[in-house]
C-alpha cells in the first residue's frame, strides 16, 4: 500500500519517512510526485488562462495553450522535469511584476515553450546525415528485415506487429535500427545490423547556425537535400513569420534630429502555428515469398516498390503543399513571383520633392512604398517642371518611400504634384536577347540579391537542366555552362541546382532553401513496422508500413521565388 496516497490524493512526504523507502518504494514515490506536481501545474496553468480576459487571446488559443502545455509537461521524463521545474521557477519570479495579467500569462507560456524545447529537444542521428535520402529509405527497409526484431516476428509465425523501427547513431562501422515510441521518444531497443561504414551522400546540415551556406553546385535529388533538417519533439511548431518587408534595405529607419521621434519599422511578422503532416506508404507481402524466394528477393522487391512512392509525396508537399485537408503548407504557395511588370503610380501618388547633394540631384518622395530596386528606373509624367518629366536611370534607393533621381533640384508647387503620374521598371525587364533559362535563373539570383536575400539553390525538373545544357550558340556550339558527364546543368551563376520531378518542367524555385528562411523539422523519423491483422492473416500476408511525420515552418517566405519559366523569358526578352 502506497502510504503517501491517502484518500485518493498524493500527500508529500517527509525526509525521514522518504529516506525509510525501499528502492521499488523509491521509484513509485517520485513517479508518483510527478504525476501530483504535473498536475498541480496544469491546474494553476489553467486556471490562470482562464482569467485572462475574453478580449485578450481568443478562447481557441487558450485552449490550445492549455492543452499544449499539458501535452509537453507530460511528455518529459523525471530529469528532464526536475530540470524545468527549477528553471520555471526562476523564470516566474522574473516576470510576475508584470501588471497587465494576459501579457504576464503570455510571457509564461512563451518562457515554458523555450524552455521545454531546449530541455529535451532531440537531434538527427549521425547514421542518418551521412546518407542520402534515398540511402535512408534503402538501408532501413534492408536492415529492418535483417534485424532481430523482424526476426522474432517471423519465428513468432508473424503475430501481430513489430515496433517502429528507424535508422540510430552508426557506431563501430554498425548501423543501429532503434525502435521508435511515442512522442518521437526512442528506447533503447536497438536490432544491430553491422554494414560496411563506406557510404556516401550528401550531408545534411541539422544544426541552424549564423553561417551562410557557400555550397559548390552538386546534384541533388529530393527536396530536403536543400533544406537545414532538425527533429522536434514538439507536435506543432510556433514561432514568428515575416509577412511584410517593403523596405528589406533600412527597414523604414531615418536620418532624425535631437528628439525627433523614431519611425515604426516596416519589417513585420506575426505569430504563425505549423502542425505535423504524415506521409505513410505500405504494401502487402506474401508469406510465402520468403520460403519460396527468399529473404532478400523480398528485400529488393519491396525496395523497388516504396521509396519512389514515398519520396515524390515528400517532395510534392514541401513544394507544392496548400496547407488544405491534411496537406502542408509548401513553397509555392508562400515565395515571392517572379514579376518584372512595371510598377504603376497614378495622381496623388507623389508626395514631394526636396534638394539633394547641393541640389544636383533630387529627393523624391511617395505616399505609399514605391515597390523599387536600387538601379531601376522611374519614368515621371504631368509634372509642371519640365525637367522630371523623363525616364531616370539607375535610381537610388533611400528607403520604402523615398528614392534620388540624377535631376538637378527644381521646385514644384506641392499641389501640382498630385497631378504627377509615373511607372518604374527593372533594369532586367525586355533587357535580353534571346532570354533562355539560364538567364532567368540569373535573374532570380539578382533579384533576391537586390531584396538584400542570399539564395543558396535552385529547384528545377531534370527535363529542365536536359534542355539548358543543349541551348547552343549562333555557331552551333555548346553555350559555356557547367554541366556534368552526362551534360545536365549542375549550376548556375554559382549556385546548385537540384533536380527533382516533383517540379514539373518549365517551372522553378530558387532561394535560400539551408537554413535563413525555412526548416524541414521530423516529428517522427522515417520508420518501418511490420504489421499482421485479420485482413491480412486471411490472405497469408504481411504488411510492410513505412511513415514519417513532418513539420514545415516557412519564417520568412521573401527568401524564397517561385515561378514559369515562359513567363519569366517573356518579361527579360527585349521587343
Amino acid at each position: 500500500m502506497k502510504k503517501w496516497i491517502i484518500d485518493g490524493a498524493f500527500k508529500a512526504l517527509s525526509d525521514e519517512e522518504y529516506k525509510a523507502l525501499s528502492g521499488e518504494d523509491t521509484a513509485l514515490y517520485l513517479a508518483d510526485k510527478q504525476k501530483s506536481d504535473i498536475d498541480t501545474m496544469v491546474k494553476d496553468f489553467n486556471s490562470k488562462m482562464d482569467a485572462i480576459k475574453s478580449d485578450t487571446i481568443k478562447k481557441d488559443d487558450v485552449t490550445k495553450l492549455k492543452t499544449d502545455f499539458e501535452t509537453s509537461l507530460k511528455a518529459l521524463n523525471a530529469e528532464s522535469f526536475k530540470a524545468y521545474v527549477e528553471k520555471i521557477e526562476g523564470l516566474e519570479k522574473e516576470v510576475k511584476s508584470a501588471t497587465d495579467l494576459s501579457k504576464e500569462i503570455k510571457e509564461i507560456a512563451r518562457i515554458q515553450g523555450e524552455t521545454l524545447k531546449k530541455l529535451d529537444n532531440p537531434k538527427i542521428p549521425d547514421a542518418r546525415k551521412k546518407l542520402t535520402r534515398d540511402d535512408q529509405l534503402k538501408v532501413l527497409i534492408e536492415h529492418a528485415f535483417k534485424s532481430e526484431a523482424f526476426e522474432q516476428y517471423k519465428a513468432d509465425g508473424f503475430n501481430k506487429a513489430t515496433g517502429k523501427m528507424a535508422l540510430s547513431n552508426s557506431e563501430d562501422g554498425k548501423i543501429e535500427l532503434i525502435k521508435v515510441i511515442a512522442d518521437a521518444d526512442a528506447s533503447t531497443e536497438k536490432a544491430v545490423i553491422p554494414i560496411s561504414s563506406n557510404h556516401t551522400g550528401t550531408v545534411m546540415i541539422s544544426e541552424i547556425s549564423n553561417v551562410v551556406r557557400d555550397d559548390t553546385p552538386a546534384r541533388k535529388k529530393h527536396v530536403r537535400d536543400l533544406l537545414n533538417v532538425g527533429m522536434t519533439n514538439q507536435a506543432q511548431i510556433v514561432a514568428g513569420q515575416v509577412y511584410d518587408w517593403t523596405d528589406s534595405l533600412t527597414l523604414g529607419a531615418l536620418m532624425l534630429g535631437e528628439n525627433t521621434a523614431a519611425p515604426e519599422s516596416v519589417f513585420k511578422s506575426k505569430e504563425n502555428t505549423w502542425g505535423l503532416g504524415r506521409i505513410a506508404n505500405s504494401m502487402r507481402i506474401s508469406k510465402r515469398w520468403f520460403k519460396t524466394n527468399g529473404l532478400q528477393w523480398v528485400i529488393d522487391h519491396v525496395l523497388a516498390k516504396l521509396p519512389d512512392a514515398t519520396y515524390t509525396v515528400e517532395d510534392f508537399q514541401l513544394l507544392f503543399g496548400d496547407d488544405s485537408g491534411n496537406n502542408i503548407q509548401g513553397l509555392a504557395g508562400s515565395a515571392q513571383s517572379f514579376d518584372l511588370t512595371p510598377q504603376t503610380y497614378a495622381a496623388l501618388a507623389f508626395a514631394s520633392v526636396a534638394t539633394w547633394n547641393s541640389g544636383t540631384q533630387t529627393l523624391v518622395t511617395f505616399l505609399a512604398a514605391h515597390g523599387m530596386k536600387n538601379g531601376d528606373s522611374l519614368t515621371i509624367a504631368n509634372a509642371t517642371s519640365a525637367p522630371y518629366n523623363d525616364t531616370h536611370t539607375a535610381v537610388e534607393v533611400v528607403n520604402a518611400k523615398q528614392v534620388i533621381i540624377d535631376e538637378a533640384y527644381v521646385a514644384e508647387i506641392a499641389g501640382n504634384m498630385a497631378a504627377w503620374t509615373g511607372t518604374s521598371q527593372s533594369i532586367f525587364y525586355h533587357a535580353i536577347d534571346g532570354a533562355q533559362e539560364v538567364d532567368v535563373l540569373s535573374v532570380v539570383r539578382a533579384l533576391l540579391a537586390a531584396g538584400e536575400f542570399n539564395a543558396t539553390g535552385h529547384v528545377v525538373n531534370p527535363q529542365q537542366t536536359i534542355q539548358m545544357g543543349l541551348l547552343k550558340a549562333t555557331d552551333e556550339n555548346y553555350l559555356n555552362i557547367q554541366k556534368d558527364a552526362n551534360g545536365e546543368v549542375v549550376g548556375v551563376g554559382g549556385l546548385p541546382i537540384a533536380t527533382t520531378t516533383a517540379v514539373p518542367a518549365g517551372k522553378f524555385f530558387s532561394g535560400d532553401f539551408s537554413r535563413n528562411g525555412a526548416e524541414l523539422l521530423e516529428y517522427t523519423p522515417l520508420s518501418i513496422s511490420f504489421v499482421e491483422d485479420v485482413t491480412t492473416a486471411k490472405a497469408n500476408e504481411i504488411l510492410v508500413l513505412i511513415e514519417e511525420e513532418i513539420i514545415f515552418p516557412i519564417y520568412n517566405p521573401y527568401w524564397f521565388m517561385y515561378g514559369k519559366f515562359a513567363d519569366a523569358k517573356t518579361q527579360l526578352e527585349t521587343p
